[in-house]
């Protein structure tokens, strides 16, 4: 084996995926027919919601995800194809034994009050993470002993064991670098003023937040990879779907991430709008909370499984576009994923007869199970697939309440609390097959379900360690096995969409594999014309 690995062939072994759309040119208060293109080039973004903080690394918050891509770096971040792509890092190199990763940063990266990004903020920002156990990032932080610094753009990072899905965790949820001259006065992140007053090193600078309406965004004209094009950039708030598709017709926004499959057909007649299909490893699916006792038997929990029509869920509520899931870890990721040991097909009879052979009876009003919970966010075509997942398992013999909230509610009783017995949520399962391991491994701040099992950590831990594809992909399927046995939760549905954006513009998010970030914007321009 050589000494060290290249940029090139590390990144060939992490998967990720997600993308992004587009626009038009206008103030956001004028009609769309008052425009013209020697205006201002404003790009207006749907947001389904307010985001949390304006602090990206303290909690997943997939409401501020896209608008702090634009206002801060990673080291690494993932573009629309899979890819680990660099970001603050330039390139970077791994040692032999997989446990020192060295990232060497641009040196003309700046913060937005002209100060430079150093490699004192890489190490300020990690220590920090690795030391508040709420920070979405600190229990995978334990991976490394520590952070050294050489030089101010040399950034070391000693692994206490070799995981090759590492580099992609650095460019997903949770990893941005902050400024510690501003973070570093004795504050926690979540009472510092800097949380509010965002202030980053990348294309976007926070300009206005109206709560409830929207987030506007101009350029960093000292960029270090230059201005961007656009003059603003604004998240405008719609929560409802069905408004933000009429927006969309309208010219009121300009790009909608995920479309309802319902709506598809009339946008492509609207003519001005592009539609591109994305699929992400991003399963809808429901957790069990394994620490409530009304779900601690696995029999129910395969009795549940039975229960769900992923077919009826597929065709209703997306018309097809999200194809049912079966496989315990994305089937998108072919070469990780199990398809022999899967979760169950539905079958009423078989879940009645799971139940049965198990010991329950049916109570005075027919059911086996009553008293349970379904808790579930706003919009996505959540709410709906709750609803038939509720009748079909009443058909079975089990009671479930599905319970609907606001997402940031959802977040705080679900997400922060733990308080449910049974949630549904969506989420990236990527960019690697190693994120099985923290969604499920012991201990691990997104294991919502508190699942616990020692092979499985064994497994997942054998294949992060290895970089030889083929002997990954069996340590995680084996893993896969053991979840479909156990059952901590069910997949439904795959998460596919279609972006529908306004066709004036060029180099959108989802053009840019190998150049630029997802849900990123700097070099978003007006098309000639």
């Amino acid at each position: 084996m050589k000494k060290k690995m290249s940029l090139i062939t590390v990144a060939v072994l992490i998967l990720s995926i997600m993308a992004t759309g587009c626009s038009t040119s206008r103030n956001a208060s004028e009609p769309a027919a008052a425009q013209t293109p020697a205006e201002e080039k404003v790009l207006i973004v749907r947001a389904i919601g307010d985001p949390m903080s304006f602090n990206p690394d303290t909690l997943p918050d997939d409401n501020n995800y896209p608008i702090v891509q634009n206002i801060f770096n990673r080291l690494v971040k993932l573009d629309a194809s899979k890819q680990i792509i660099p970001d603050l890092a330039s390139k970077w190199e791994v040692s032999e034994d997989g446990k020192n990763i060295t990232f060497f940063l641009r040196e003309d990266a700046k913060w937005h009050d002209g100060n430079k990004v150093t490699s004192k903020d890489v190490k300020y920002t990690f220590d920090t993470i690795k030391a508040n156990e709420t920070y979405y990032m600190s229990t995978r932080l334990g991976i490394v002993d520590s952070i050294e610094t050489p030089d101010d753009y040399t950034a070391v990072f000693k692994m206490n064991k070799a995981d090759v899905s590492f580099i992609a965790d650095l460019g997903w949820y949770g990893t941005f670098i902050l400024p510690e001259h501003l973070y570093n006065n004795g504050e926690k992140w979540e009472d510092n003023p800097a949380s509010k007053n965002p202030v980053g090193s990348g294309p976007f600078k926070l300009s206005e937040f109206k709560q409830g309406e929207s987030i506007t965004l101009v350029p960093n004209k000292d960029y270090h990879e230059g201005s961007p094009k656009l003059d603003k950039l604004i998240f405008s708030i719609i929560p409802d779907d069905a408004t933000a598709v009429q927006a969309l017709i309208n010219g009121d926004i300009d790009m909608f991430e995920n479309v309802p499959a319902g709506n598809v057909e009339e946008l492509k007649a609207a003519g001005n709008i592009r539609l591109a299909l994305n699929e992400y490893p991003s399963p809808m699916r429901i957790i069990f909370n394994l620490k409530d006792k009304a779900v601690q038997d696995v029999n129910l929990r395969k009795a549940i499984a039975a229960a769900i029509n992923k077919e009826e869920i597929s065709q209703k509520i997306y018309a097809g576009v999200q194809k049912p899931e079966y496989n315990m870890y994305p089937s998108l990721i072919k070469w990780a994923s199990n398809s022999e040991e899967t979760s169950p097909h539905f079958n009423i009879e078989e879940a009645k007869k799971v139940l049965e052979d198990a010991g329950y009876k049916k109570d005075a009003n027919g059911f086996y199970v009553a008293g349970l919970t379904l808790d579930v966010f706003e919009g996505g075509g959540y709410p709906e697939a709750a609803k038939l997942i509720e009748a079909t398992l009443a058909q079975a013999g089990i009671d479930v309440e599905v319970q609907v909230h606001e997402y940031n509610a959802w977040s705080e009783k679900v997400g922060t609390k733990r308080d449910f017995i049974l949630e549904m949520q969506g989420g990236f399962m990527g960019p690697d097959p190693a994120a099985l391991a923290k969604r499920f491994g012991t201990g691990q701040a997104s294991n919502y379900a508190a699942y616990s099992s020692a092979e499985f950590d064994s497994l997942c831990e054998q294949g992060a360690a290895t970089g030889d594809q083929g002997k990954r992909a069996e340590y995680y399927k084996k893993a896969q096995a053991l979840l479909a046995k156990d059952l901590p939760y069910v997949p439904i549905v795959t998460f596919a969409g279609y972006d529908a954006n306004r066709s004036d513009y060029i180099n959108l998010p989802i053009d840019g594999t190998g150049k630029w970030g997802w849900a990123e914007f700097t070099y978003t321009d007006l098309a000639a014309k």
